[in-house]
Formats: C-alpha cells, sequence, structure tokens
C-alpha cells in the first residue's frame, strides 16, 4: 500500500494541483549490519559469479560495490522489474566514479543486472578490492522499503515546465517558514536515498544543461549523505542514477546517467 501524501495546512488548498504531480517512490531505510550476498544493501560485498569479470575501472582497478537492489524485496514500481539483481559499483578515487564530461560512459563507474540468481559458484574472497578513503560509505547496511506518493521536487528538471498553480512568494503565517514557497521546498525537497519519484540535488538537475540525458527521466537510484552508513559526497553531497524509460523496459543498463553534486 502506497503510503498518502500528508500536506501542511498551508497547502491544503492546493492540494488538487499539488497531486497531479504525484509519483510513486520507494523510500530506503539503512539498517546498518551484516548482509548476504544477495540483499539489497548499501556497501558490503556484491553477489557475484566467479564464471563472469569482475567490473574494473579505465585504470583496470576493480571497483566496489556502492549499493545492490534485489528487486524481489522492493515493493511494486511501475517500470521496474520485479526480480532480479542490480548493483552500482563506483571507482576509488576523489570524484566518486563520476564523469562530468561524459556521465553516462561506465568507464569509472559501472551498473549491472544479474536477472536470473543463483548461490552457487559466487566469488567470496573480495580482499582483491582496495578501499581507499574516497569512498563516500563507510557501514554496510541492508535496505528497508517503503512505499511513497510523492509530488514534484523544486529541484526536478520539470519543475518550472509544470508551473504549478501554487502562489509560492505568498506570505504566510507560520513561525518557522515566511513564505509558502519555503514550507513546500522543506517538506518536498526530495532528499534522502530512495529509487523512482523526484530527485533532490544540493545544485541544479544536470539534465537541464548535459547534451543527450534531458531523456534519462526515470530515477533508478538516489543515495544521500548519511551518518547512519557514514555516507558523504564531497560536503554533504547527493548521488543519482537516471535512466530512460524505454531503457529500464528493456532491462537494458548500458545507458545509465550518474551524477553527483555538493553544496
Amino acid at each position: 500500500m502506497v503510503k498518502k501524501l500528508k500536506l501542511p495546512k498551508e497547502l491544503q488548498i492546493y492540494k488538487e494541483t499539488i497531486e497531479s504531480t504525484v509519483r510513486d517512490s520507494v523510500e530506503i531505510e539503512p539498517i546498518v549490519r551484516k548482509t548476504s550476498l544477495i540483499e539489497s544493501k548499501f556497501a558490503g560485498h556484491p553477489y557475484y559469479p566467479v564464471s563472469m569479470e569482475y567490473p574494473k575501472d579505465e585504470n583496470e582497478e576493480p571497483m566496489k560495490l556502492l549499493a545492490q537492489i534485489n528487486f524481489s524485496e522492493l515493493p511494486k514500481l511501475e517500470n521496474f522489474p520485479t526480480s532480479g539483481l542490480l548493483q552500482f559499483y563506483i571507482a576509488n578515487d576523489v570524484l566518486y566514479g563520476q564523469d562530468f564530461e561524459h556521465p553516462t560512459s561506465q568507464k569509472s563507474f559501472r551498473v549491472i543486472y544479474h536477472e536470473n540468481l543463483n548461490e552457487t559458484n559466487l566469488i567470496e574472497d573480495f580482499s582483491f578490492i582496495t578501499v581507499e578513503d574516497e569512498f563516500p560509505i563507510g557501514k554496510e547496511a541492508a535496505m528497508q522499503f517503503e512505499l511513497t506518493a510523492q509530488p514534484i521536487s523544486p529541484e526536478a528538471m520539470d519543475f518550472e515546465k509544470i508551473n504549478l498553480d501554487v502562489p509560492f512568494d505568498a506570505e504566510i503565517d507560520n513561525d518557522d517558514y515566511e513564505e509558502l514557497g519555503e514550507l513546500y521546498f522543506e517538506y518536498f525537497s526530495g532528499d534522502g536515498h530512495r529509487i523512482g519519484g523526484y530527485p533532490y540535488f544540493t545544485q541544479s538537475d544536470p539534465r537541464d544543461y548535459v547534451k543527450k540525458t534531458e531523456n534519462h527521466s526515470i530515477l533508478l537510484l538516489q543515495i544521500d549523505s548519511d551518518d547512519t552508513i557514514e555516507c558523504m559526497f564531497g560536503d554533504v553531497g547527493v548521488a543519482n542514477f537516471f535512466i530512460k524509460k524505454e531503457d529500464l523496459l528493456k532491462k537494458d543498463f548500458t545507458n545509465v546517467l550518474y551524477t553527483w553534486d555538493c553544496c
């Protein structure tokens, strides 16, 4: 069941127009503990068959698992697989595997989908991976999921195009916020760890200015800075992975946009 949208009293009058932007989004809560190889997780050791070549960066160094999603554990989300395991790897470098000029190149990050899982003949010794201080997650953690209704976030590229019929510059009688826009931005910023829905950025949506990425419309995974798992992208930043709808439906993860920004 989708967790219903809750609006503060100042926004209740605009409920219909705000709800028209709602998308389902799965929020992720990290649970710090040791995980199995096939569980959804942040960091830790991945599920990886011995028969497959382990992902390496452009310097031929093994990459480290950033996160993995076991879709059988995920609440049903439109367009997403219902089974299989999706993994996100990044290089151990100061840019966390990001290529600012070619953010879909997968030279220093990799997105891998295992459609059929087999728990035999898996890599169990990962001592060949060296984790440097630059790696953005310090603690392994399992994932707990909750399906929620999320209205458009102020940072998303479609926010200006939708032109919500809400007077964001209107003054309100509130002890914490002077204008309606401040209240909306606080409630629906889109921050936190999530799959699907709308993204959060500390600066701006790169799909507004990076060529050939405006159609990467689906948020595949967002990882936010989080003390619970000692996660930090730069200065309290956030990382995002986006995919085109047609690629997601085909379960083709070779053209994924990876970006992170910070304050």
